[in-house]
C-alpha cells in the first residue's frame, strides 16, 4: 500500500518487506535461469533463444515455492494460486523470450547482457501483477 506524505510517496513496511523478499527469492530463480542459460549455451550447444526458455521454465519452480510461503505468506489453496502464478509467469516468458529476441537478435547484444536486460524489465512488471493479483487471494 502506498502513503501519500508531504511530497511524497512513501511505501509501509510490508511492503518494503514483501519487496525485499521478492527480490531475494526472485535472484534465486534468476540464478537458476542463468545458470542453465549458461550450461545450456557453452556445454551444451543448445542456441542462446532455447537455452533462455529452458533456464525460465525451470525457475519457476523455485520462484513459486519462495513467493507462496515465504515473499507473501499465501494460505491459500495451490489450485487457485498455482494457477494464477503460471498464468502470470506464462506472459511474463513470452515478455521475457520477446525481449531477450529484442536484445540479442535484433540489437545484437551478447546473450548474458540481453538476459540481464529483458530480466530487469520482467522483474518489476511481475512484483506488480504478483503482488496485486496472484497472491491476493481474498
Amino acid at each position: 500500500m502506498l502513503h501519500r506524505g508531504a511530497n511524497k510517496v512513501e511505501l509501509n513496511l510490508s511492503t518494503r518487506t514483501q519487496l525485499a523478499r521478492y527480490l531475494a527469492s526472485g535472484g534465486s530463480a534468476a540464478a537458476t535461469h542463468f545458470l542453465i542459460l549458461f550450461a545450456l549455451v557453452e556445454g551444451g550447444g543448445v542456441t542462446p533463444l532455447v537455452a533462455t526458455v529452458i533456464g525460465f521454465s525451470a525457475a519457476i519452480a523455485v520462484n513459486y515455492t519462495l513467493q507462496y510461503y515465504w515473499t507473501f505468506s499465501v494460505k491459500a489453496r495451490h489450485l487457485v494460486t498455482f494457477g494464477r502464478y503460471l498464468a502470470v509467469t506464462f506472459v511474463m516468458l513470452g515478455l521475457n523470450t520477446a525481449l531477450f529476441w529484442l536484445f540479442n537478435m535484433y540489437l545484437g547484444v551478447g546473450y548474458l547482457l540481453a538476459q540481464v536486460c529483458a530480466t530487469a524489465l520482467v522483474t518489476a512488471i511481475n512484483f506488480a501483477v504478483n503482488r496485486s493479483f496472484t497472491f491476493q487471494i481474498g
